[in-house]
């Protein structure tokens, strides 16, 4: 089975073999990893993958202590739909230049309307980016904090669209509730068309060491993956750890 089959799915064969639980919801099955009753969804493969990128920065951003945003851009009739992507990336130097963080997200473009980007992204605080402006408009205690009039003005101007929605993801009891909140609802419901992810929203090569738990621990490597992608810090210690874990 590969990778991203395996981590979607885990909870729902973890599940058989403990038996059945009943429950009113026929959809529901028991997360023995969360102790509760969540949702079954059914992927495509493509969505499987997304989701298994999804929640490996989640959890990334849990051991880093670092808040989560949710951000939805649109297009509009006169937008380029083939410049989405560079347009996104221009988006993200000019909110890293003038809030002064620095992002790294996780997003997949659906064929929603003229083209629609959904975007999870954690703010960074140990790195600066390159240039920052002089007097940010928010104040320090709002570090992270981008104003949905400022993002929708902006938009705007680069895109050509002013729909867009910002917020933080609040009330979700752990991370494996925001990717299923994100992907069941935002992806599952939509043709994917491409799904990126910045460098270092995990780690460089970190797909491959995914491949590399499973070959290890098998049925195991869900539960080790995620308590590595917690604990280890990337990237000095990045290859001593991924040593440990795996009995070096």
């Amino acid at each position: 089975m590969k990778a991203w089959d395996f981590k979607a799915n885990c909870f729902i064969e973890r599940s058989c073999s403990f038996g059945y639980h009943f429950h009113g919801d026929e959809d529901a099955v028991f997360d023995f990893s969360e102790r509760r009753y969540m949702k079954r969804w059914t992927y495509t493969k493509k969505q499987r993958r997304a989701f298994h990128r999804c929640i490996s920065g989640l959890f990334r951003a849990k051991g880093r202590l670092e808040r989560i945003r949710f951000m939805t851009l649109t297009s509009s009739p006169t937008s380029d739909g083939k410049k989405l992507n560079y347009h996104f990336n221009l988006l993200v130097k000019q909110i890293e230049y003038t809030f002064g963080f620095k992002m790294q997200y996780w997003k997949v473009k659906t064929k929603e309307g003229y083209g629609v980007l959904h975007v999870l992204f954690r703010i960074v605080d140990d790195k600066a980016p390159r240039k920052v402006k002089k007097n940010c408009p928010l104040p320090r205690r709002m570090r992270g904090f981008v104003p949905h009039n400022w993002l929708s003005k902006t938009w705007e101007k680069i895109h050509g669209a002013k729909v867009v929605e910002i917020h933080e993801l609040k009330g979700k009891r752990s991370e494996r509730d925001i990717a299923y909140y994100v992907v069941g609802n935002y992806v599952s419901k939509q043709p994917i068309e491409r799904m990126s992810y910045s460098q270092k929203w995990v780690c460089k090569g970190f797909s491959r060491k995914w491949k590399t738990f499973l070959e290890v621990y098998g049925k195991r490597a869900v539960e080790v993956w995620d308590k590595w992608l917690v604990i280890t810090s990337f990237p000095n210690s990045y290859d001593l750890e991924m040593n440990v874990f795996l009995g070096g």
